[in-house]
C-alpha cells in the first residue's frame, strides 16, 4: 500500500495539503489488514479476525481480504469499498503512517504521491502560516495515536492468548463457485476445544481481563472465510 514513505516536518512541508482519497485503489492488492481490538465487534460481521506472529515473534490481528495473490475481493473495479462493509482503520489511516526512528521513537509519516499544491485542498494542510500543526494534522495525529495505543492493546491480548495456551495454528481453504480451491495458511486461530476445557483459575483470569467477549467476536468472525469465496 505505501511506495514511498516521507517524514512529516515544518521545514520540507511547511505548504504541503494532502489529497483527498475518494478512491480504495491503494487498497486493491491488499489480501490481510491489520486491526486492533477496538474493531473486533465490527470486524466480525464482514471478516474473519486471525492472528498472526512474526519472525521476532510480535503478534498482530488481521483480518482476511482475499485469498488470491494480490486481490482485495472487497474493493471494486471502480475503487469503490464494497458498499455496507467496515473499513478498518489500518486502511482508513492511508496515506499517513507511523514510523519507528532509531531512538524507538514514533514519527508520522506520508506516502509521498498523496502531496498536493492544489488550492481546493487549502483546507488538509499540514501547517499553518507560522509553522504550527493545523487543525487537519492534528485530526490526524489523534486518529493515529489512538490507532497505536488500540494497536498495542491488541498484541498484549494475542499474547495472553498465547500464554493461555488457546492458540493453534491453522490452515483454511476456500472454495470458490466454480470448484476451484484457495489455501491461506500461518494464522493462528482459538482453539475451541481448549477453549471449553480450561481450569476454573483461567477461566477467571479471563473473565477478569474481559476477555471473553473478544474471543467470541473472533470466533464467529471465522465463519467469514468460506464467504469470500462466494460473492
Amino acid at each position: 500500500m505505501y511506495k514511498n514513505i516521507e517524514l512529516i516536518n515544518t521545514l520540507t512541508h511547511k505548504d504541503t495539503a494532502v489529497k483527498e482519497y475518494t478512491s480504495f485503489a491503494y487498497a486493491r492488492e491488499m489480501i490481510t489488514a491489520p486491526v486492533t481490538v477496538a474493531e473486533f465487534y465490527e470486524c466480525c460481521k464482514d471478516y474473519s479476525i486471525i492472528f498472526v506472529k512474526d519472525a521476532e515473534g510480535n503478534w498482530t490481528a488481521s483480518v482476511m481480504l482475499g485469498y488470491k495473490e494480490k486481490e482485495n475481493v472487497f474493493v471494486t473495479k471502480e475503487g469503490m469499498w464494497e458498499a455496507g462493509r467496515y473499513v478498518p482503520a489500518s486502511i482508513r489511516r492511508y496515506p499517513f503512517i507511523f514510523v519507528t526512528q532509531d531512538n524507538n521513537q514514533l514519527s508520522l509519516g506520508i506516502e509521498s504521491d498523496a502531496k498536493s499544491d492544489d488550492k481546493e485542498n487549502e483546507n488538509r494542510k499540514l501547517f499553518e502560516a507560522e509553522g504550527k500543526p493545523s487543525e487537519f494534522l492534528t485530526n490526524v495525529l489523534n486518529f493515529m495515536n489512538q490507532f497505536q495505543a488500540d494497536a498495542a492493546s491488541t498484541a498484549k491480548f494475542i499474547k495472553q492468548l498465547d500464554q493461555w495456551e488457546l492458540l493453534e495454528e491453522k490452515t483454511a481453504k476456500i472454495i470458490t463457485p466454480d470448484q476451484t480451491s484457495y489455501q491461506i495458511n500461518g494464522f493462528y486461530i482459538v482453539n475451541e476445544e481448549k477453549l471449553n476445557h480450561l481450569s476454573k483459575k483461567k477461566k477467571q483470569d479471563i473473565c477478569d481481563q474481559n476477555a471473553f467477549p473478544l474471543i467470541t467476536a473472533h470466533l464467529i468472525s471465522l465463519s467469514n472465510v468460506q464467504r469470500m469465496g462466494i460473492k
